[in-house]
């Protein structure tokens, strides 16, 4: 399984996104920056956001969970009879006895199974008979400062430039991002700076340009962990110990 980040990048845009689009004016457009071959709305004003850094502010905190149950496999079928600890997810992959060698065994979809007993369809396609099976993983959080740059166009760039600048140092953004998605936090913004913008047709337009700061709490997921099912305790006497 590859692993995942969460909140990826396009996660972060619909939260600044779905934030300015509430704090612009009716129909003001709000874009991502640098894709290829897309004009300028026709709108005279409008913004376009574009990521710009990505900095770590915190050591990893890492987590593990395990995953045991009672499944057998038939084909591309895992029937999960019983689920001792925690829950299976997509993505998770599965250790067991005799399961298919030199590939590992993956859940790639639910079918009637959520989490619990039920079933889930696996890769790649094998005989298993029941027995127990873990599907434990680790998840890695990086809280990471992100600057995104806001290029505010048109005649009302600077009105609307301040508008922005504003509200991402006051608690009305701390509060509407909880709202959006609770991993992504507003820091502040810097101030507003008149940046000339050269279109297509060679003419000057006005823009103004404001650095958003966030911090959003990105986790990856989907490393596989094995656990231990049972410890073995043996007295040893000290005159043998190398």
């Amino acid at each position: 399984m590859a692993p995942a980040v969460s909140p990826n990048q396009d996660a972060i845009y619909l939260a600044l996104w779905t934030f300015l689009t509430g704090i612009m004016p009716v129909g003001f457009p709000v874009l991502k920056g640098q894709v290829n071959r897309v004009p300028e709305p026709p709108n005279t004003n409008f913004a376009v956001m574009t990521f710009m850094r990505q900095e770590r502010i915190e050591t990893n905190v890492d987590t593990v969970s395990d995953v045991v149950f009672t499944a057998s496999i038939a084909g591309t079928v895992m029937t999960v009879s019983d689920v001792r600890i925690g829950t299976i997810d997509v993505g998770a992959q599965v250790f067991g006895t005799g399961l298919a060698g030199g590939t590992a065994t993956q859940v790639v979809a639910l079918l009637s199974g959520t989490g619990g007993a039920g079933t889930y369809t696996v890769t790649p396609s094998q005989i298993a008979a029941s027995q127990q099976m873990a599907a434990g993983g680790q998840t890695f959080l990086q809280p990471t400062k992100l600057t995104i740059q806001v290029d505010v166009h048109g005649p009302d760039g600077a009105n609307n430039a301040q508008v922005i600048s504003t509200l991402m140092r006051d608690p009305y953004a701390v509060e509407r991002f909880a709202e959006l998605n609770e991993d992504v936090i507003p820091l502040y913004a810097d101030d507003p700076k008149q940046t000339p913008f050269l279109n297509e047709n060679q003419q000057y337009e006005d823009r103004w340009t404001v650095e958003v700061m966030l911090q959003a709490n990105q986790t990856v997921a989907g490393i596989p962990q094995q656990f231990a099912g049972s410890l073995v305790v043996d007295l040893v006497a000290a005159d043998d110990l190398p």
